[in-house]
């Protein structure tokens, strides 16, 4: 796990080699929390490029593995962040090629693969969560790419001199003597609605977030050309058409299996390794898994002292059940206030999620015995963990019943109403609003939604019209309500808002996270699954509870979904209350400050349900403050 920043100057730009040095050792600096244990410096004249990198040794711990590395036949020149969990399979097949080794890592067999099959094929070898950057010498072409899922980080961006830049942080390319930060409102509006930037949008102007299963490239024509190397609609599509034939019996079974087989590959490390352990059903069952394979792992956790929402007790009884040496910190109110402007800092973009404070906490309290964790991500989006996919599919299913005129008709009477100074009227108005969707994507967009046009709450006529209808074509008849909401936050929902937390909050602790539940051949093998096998008589990820139910009690295979939530309206009107209105009291060229006064206000009187939707408004303007955009 590392950090990279670099960039391809123009003609124009470029002054010379020690500038460039200089400025790269700036960069370096701004990254060092994601790779304290080594860093490496790489420019090249003629081709204009410098490269920072930061390292986190994870694998081969000498000094051997040092990036930015050059392959063998001298063509290319890699940095790379993450894990390739099949390297040695890789490894096996290229020394049977005629590669000998320099040293036993994953990059070198990343960086070989690439040299030996090309970029693109070289790519589609690899097995893991990943960002990469490589630079060939040869044709003088820049190429990215980031893991299918998201896990990994990639900013890119051309300026108006025809420079290009790339980074994990975007922190880093800001700090760069050669870029220009500027907000973009498009970007920023997006925030507004959903608390963070969705790929592949970023906060800053000509800057984007590289998708998914993309590559790019870059060469010499100025050009950027974006590619996919894996497709999730269309891998999703393909295993809807592939149902699996058996029974629940076997699909469970084939389950256990797959984790087994998923949390094993994400062992290896030369660096002691551990498990998040809510006691929540992803994480019990990852360690679940990793017990019934005889492997002993540390576990841990944090609660909160006042109790509220506090999940350290089931946490506590699923490592007492399974015997693992546990380790648990209970937090109060002053260790997760004093630490939010680091929070601020190291999200890089505004980001609105309050469990990113207790992640940030857990992970610092992690890294004091391990390197690696491996954590529950993206078994909610996989398995249907989430409490909203049952009341919407409700909800849309009273919504149909509804007369179409009636639906046409009130579209826009719903919005009238929610600028009424009136509470009951603004209530009214809120529910006749959802009568008004013509679809369950509209409807569920809407129900994502912090901060909708229609509030008021932008100082200016910015475009508020989200990209996020676009995402799925929802078109085929055999995916219920509840599957689309499931695979669109899996592309949307998880790599933008999720695995950024964890990937921000750990890194900023130089602690790596792994996730199982996002082994390919795990999430194709659930996409093939009928729906009653994974939420069947209105209990969610059956399957996975089932797989529990057999080893815990009933409170702990069958305990709702709870989250990983601090107290934050007790914290807004308390601890936080002057540090909050601090940031209200800022003027702010987006954000309409009498509007947010008025409902931080109304927030002190007892409104809790603007809690969220005042915390997404405070972060954003806490962010733009600290980095003076």
């Amino acid at each position: 796990m590392c950090g990279f920043s670099g960039y391809v100057l123009s003609d124009k730009v470029w002054q010379n080699e020690s500038h460039t040095k200089e400025d790269l050792a700036n960069i370096s600096k701004l990254i060092y929390h994601r790779g304290p244990d080594d860093n490496g410096i790489y420019t090249n004249t003629d081709n204009k490029l410098g490269i920072a990198f930061q390292r986190l040794s994870i694998i081969d711990l000498s000094g051997h593995a040092k990036q930015p590395m050059i392959s063998q036949n001298m063509d290319w020149v890699i940095v790379f962040n993450g894990e390739v969990y099949n390297y040695l399979s890789l490894k096996k097949i290229l020394s049977e090629k005629g590669v000998t080794w320099k040293t036993s890592s994953d990059t070198e067999v990343v960086l070989e693969c690439i040299a030996n099959y090309g970029f693109r094929k070289g790519i589609t070898m690899l097995d893991g969560m990943f960002a990469i950057a490589a630079f060939n010498l040869k044709d003088r072409s820049l190429w990215l790419a980031r893991d299918k899922f998201g896990e990994k980080p990639i900013y890119y961006g051309k300026d108006k001199k025809s420079s290009f830049f790339f980074s994990s942080d975007l922190k880093a390319l800001m700090g760069s003597k050669y870029f220009s930060k500027n907000i973009n409102y498009s970007s920023a509006t997006e925030y507004l609605r959903y608390g963070y930037v969705p790929d592949s949008l970023s906060i800053l102007e000509n800057t984007h977030k590289l998708s998914p299963g993309k590559i790019l490239k870059y060469d010499m024509s100025k050009k950027i050309k974006l590619d996919k190397y894996w497709d999730t609609y269309s891998e999703f599509l393909n295993m809807r058409e592939k149902p699996f034939k058996g029974t629940y019996h076997n699909a469970k079974e084939e389950i256990i299996d797959k984790i087994k087989t998923a949390t094993r590959t994400r062992l290896a490390s030369d660096a002691p390794i551990g498990a998040f352990l809510s006691g929540g059903i992803d994480s019990s069952n990852l360690v679940l898994s990793l017990k019934d394979q005889g492997i002993d792992i540390d576990t841990f956790s944090i609660g909160f002292k006042d109790e509220y929402k506090n999940e350290a007790d089931y946490a506590n009884e699923v490592a007492h059940e399974l015997n693992t040496n546990h380790n648990e910190k209970i937090l109060d109110d002053k260790d997760c206030i004093n630490i939010i402007p680091d929070v601020v800092k190291f999200f890089d973009e505004p980001f609105s999620d309050p469990s990113q404070i207790p992640t940030f906490l857990l992970s610092r309290f992690v890294r004091k015995k391990i390197k690696v964790a491996i954590s529950g991500d993206g078994a909610d989006e996989l398995f249907g963990g989430y409490p909203r996919y049952k009341n919407i599919s409700m909800l849309w299913r009273k919504l149909g019943r509804s007369p179409k005129f009636l639906q046409r008709k009130i579209k826009l009477f719903p919005y009238i109403l929610s600028n009424s100074k009136y509470k009951f009227l603004k209530s009214f108005g809120k529910k006749i609003r959802k009568i008004s969707h013509s679809s369950i994507e509209s409807l569920y967009n809407d129900e994502l939604s912090r901060w909708r046009p229609d509030e008021g709450m932008y100082e200016k006529n910015f475009d508020a019209k989200s990209n996020f209808n676009q995402v799925f074509n929802y078109q085929v008849s055999d995916i219920s309500d509840y599957r689309y909401m499931m695979f669109r936050d899996l592309i949307t929902y998880l790599p933008s808002n999720l695995l950024v937390k964890i990937d921000r909050a750990s890194m900023a602790n130089s602690l790596e996270v792994r996730s199982p539940y996002l082994d390919p051949s795990l999430v194709k093998f659930v996409w093939s699954l009928p729906d009653n096998f994974l939420f069947k008589e209105n209990i969610d990820k059956f399957i996975l509870r089932d797989v529990l139910s057999k080893k815990f009690s009933n409170k702990i295979y069958a305990r709702k979904k709870q989250g990983f939530e601090p107290p934050l309206d007790l914290w807004l009107k308390g601890p936080l209350k002057d540090w909050a209105y601090d940031i209200v009291e800022k003027n702010d060229d987006l954000v309409n400050s009498n509007k947010l006064k008025f409902f931080f206000q109304s927030f002190l009187k007892g409104e809790k349900k603007l809690t969220y939707k005042l915390w997404s408004l405070i972060m954003f303007k806490a962010w733009r403050y600290q980095n003076a955009i």
